[in-house]
């Protein structure tokens, strides 16, 4: 594992600021019925949103909480599996639905940077919640947030906007996602790629051009926004759906973080799933023990706080 790099936050990129860091995400709790006697589904509402999502919980003292990030191109089995080994493991974990499919038709480069901001909120909605659940439950001492693959990016940007949170998990995901995009080998990628050409005439250098235009939330500008300490990374060595430039260029963005290498491709990390979940245990057990809850920290104290 190469030696951690930490510093400070740095500030968020211009669009970004503009578009989502004035957001003060604002839940309304609608319903919360168990559906087990540790298991609950859940509806929040809040900044024209709906969140319905399904929550791990345990009587008892409060857990720190897990914010388990969707996969915005399916996954749902192995959501279930990562929610219920966190849950073992310790952790109150929440999961909301996706808000959409990325990456199929007739979606173009405004159409997913609208996805990703939608699909931020709904994590910044969820972590809002648990800071103030409600009489029912008693806030988590510690949040975190766990994304696989696009889920990665998603908790890359609630992340920079949260400096709050207390670290987070990012696996199998990487960095310039005009590259990532145009150079994975990830099947459903390669047919939304393939609908560009036929429907728009754009071959692949015209998309990634688009999308490094248009999202807001591009991993190698909001990862500088997220203090290096509070970061694990899980890359796969023979990864064919996110290469191995765009895994090192997240690190990068990132300060050199923390980083498990695992002898695997996207797909079969999945396979590792005890060692990395172990891994993100010991680095959320760290990051916990640091000092938080100081308020709320502004930008101008975010870099003077981190420093300590």
């Amino acid at each position: 594992m190469p030696p951690e790099q930490p510093r400070p936050a740095l500030p968020l990129p211009a669009a970004a600021a503009t578009a989502l860091a004035a957001t003060t995400p604002t839940p309304h709790l609608q319903q919360l019925e168990p559906t087990s006697a540790t298991t609950f589904r859940g509806e929040l509402r809040g900044n024209g949103e709906t969140v319905r999502f399904q929550f791990w919980h345990r009587p008892g003292p409060p857990r720190p909480a897990v914010v388990l990030v969707p996969i915005l191109a399916g996954g749902a089995g192995l959501m279930a599996t990562i929610a219920g080994q966190l849950d073992g493991l310790g952790y109150d974990v929440l999961l909301a639905e996706r808000v959409g499919s990325a990456m199929v038709p007739p979606q173009r480069g405004p159409d997913l940077d609208l996805l990703f901001q939608r699909t931020v909120l709904h994590q910044r909605l969820l972590l809002a919640w648990l800071e103030d659940p409600g009489p029912a439950f008693a806030p988590p001492p510690a949040r975190f947030l766990f994304g696989v693959s696009v889920g990665g990016i998603v908790a890359t940007a609630t992340a920079a906007l949260e400096p709050r949170l207390d670290g987070l998990a990012v696996v199998v995901s990487g960095a310039d996602l005009g590259s990532l995009v145009t150079d994975s080998r990830e099947g459903r990628v390669e047919r939304w790629l393939d609908w560009r050409l036929r429907t728009d005439g754009a071959a692949r250098g015209v998309v990634a051009a688009e999308l490094r235009s248009c999202l807001t939330l591009e991993p190698l500008a909001m990862a500088a926004a997220v203090p290096t300490r509070k970061v694990l990374l899980v890359h796969g060595r023979f990864d064919e759906v996110v290469p191995g430039a765009n895994q090192d260029w997240l690190w990068e963005a990132f300060g050199r973080p923390q980083r498990l290498l695992l002898p695997a491709g996207h797909y079969l990390a999945a396979a590792a799933l005890g060692t990395v979940l172990s891994k993100a245990d010991q680095h959320f057990a760290r990051c916990a023990t640091t000092p938080r809850r100081l308020g709320v920290v502004s930008a101008a104290e975010r870099t003077d706080l981190l420093d300590h």
